[in-house]
């Protein structure tokens, strides 16, 4: 039988979404697993979030505001306010189902892991997709976290798609790794993605690491999140983040199992920046966007080097970024954004 006897820290950075945090919320305080901490970080709200922070009755929730800095950040204040034995992060535009937290701590537990990772759903207004995680029910030890792990993180492979979602929010931590290491996050403002980042300096210090089969996290594909608004800096940040995580997995030793993985991403990251280029700006600034992202140095060789097979579309696209044909760039990306796809 479980026992709730250890205390779980759960952080929830919170900017401006009155709309969500409600939801939010509720779906932690109503955890089948009782001894929960809840930090509540209101990054320096302008709505009506950070006063919804304060009307929470439970006697769990922690409020903490700060000024704006950013979800990394906010997140690094939950860190430092964390009691709990292990840490997770929920985003507050996000939800999690009831079970959640005692099937990761479960898993954790029952394979003496110091960490467990699950998987999620993604739910859109008209449909939710289920993103199961691949490994369920499988335990790495030692350096096969840094190798099957780790490596998976930073993308898929040239013969499938075996990669692990990289991101913070379905993962059981321990608080006792990030505090004696001080692992923090970046901001996002330096690195597009800090989720990996931080999982850079996490996974290697971790021992036994856990695969659970529960998909308990709910993923909201919400207006203006971090990763659907437009962001203009978006191909800078990108690349900065492809040379980081080059470095890093030098660094790790790692660099041989990562890199067409880290080139993967890095090129469908490129392909996004691309179909948000045509989908915000005018013909004409997009153009010239477009034009200089496909005579970018780092994207050129990233596409000669890149060895994965994305699928004929995907692939097709790569070729035309290659080849520097905007116009059919513009032309291709128009038809996606008008399908939605």
């Amino acid at each position: 039988m479980m026992s709730d006897k250890v205390k779980i820290s759960v952080v929830v950075p919170v900017y401006n979404v009155e709309r969500y945090l409600s939801r939010c919320v509720k779906s932690i305080v109503s955890q089948t697993y009782s001894n929960l901490e809840i930090i509540l970080v209101d990054d320096g709200s302008t709505d009506k979030s950070g006063k919804l922070c304060e009307g929470f009755k439970d006697t769990r929730i922690k409020v903490i505001h700060k000024k704006n800095e950013g979800l990394g950040k906010a997140r690094n204040t939950g860190i430092k306010y964390a009691t709990g034995k292990y840490i997770m992060f929920v985003d507050s535009d996000d939800y999690v189902d009831r079970t959640m937290v005692a099937n990761l701590y479960n898993s954790l537990r029952k394979n003496n892991a110091d960490t467990c990772i699950g998987g999620f759903k993604r739910v859109f207004s008209n449909k939710t997709e289920v993103y199961k995680n691949k490994y369920s029910n499988q335990t790495f030890y030692g350096k096969e976290v840094l190798t099957n792990v780790l490596v998976k993180m930073f993308g898929k492979s040239s013969k499938k798609d075996d990669h692990i979602e990289m991101s913070a929010w379905k993962v059981l931590f321990n608080s006792e790794i990030i505090k004696k290491y001080n692992i923090l996050f970046p901001s996002e403002r330096k690195f597009i993605s800090e989720d990996i980042i931080f999982d850079t300096e996490y996974f290697p210090r971790a021992h036994v690491v856990t695969m659970s089969d529960d998909i308990g996290y709910n993923y909201c594909d919400n207006d203006n999140s971090l990763t659907t608004k437009y962001n203009p800096t978006r191909f800078n940040l990108q690349k900065l983040l492809f040379k980081e995580l080059v470095k890093r997995s030098k660094n790790l030793g790692i660099f041989d199992l990562s890199y067409q993985r880290i080139l993967d991403t890095f090129i469908a990251n490129v392909r996004y920046c691309v179909k948000l280029d045509q989908k915000y700006l005018s013909r004409k600034d997009a153009k010239s966007k477009i034009l200089s992202i496909c005579q970018d140095n780092t994207v050129q060789v990233a596409l000669e080097k890149h060895r994965v097979n994305d699928g004929i579309k995907s692939n097709f696209v790569n070729f035309l970024v290659m080849k520097k044909k905007v116009n059919f760039l513009l032309l291709i990306m128009q038809l996606k954004n008008k399908l939605g796809v």
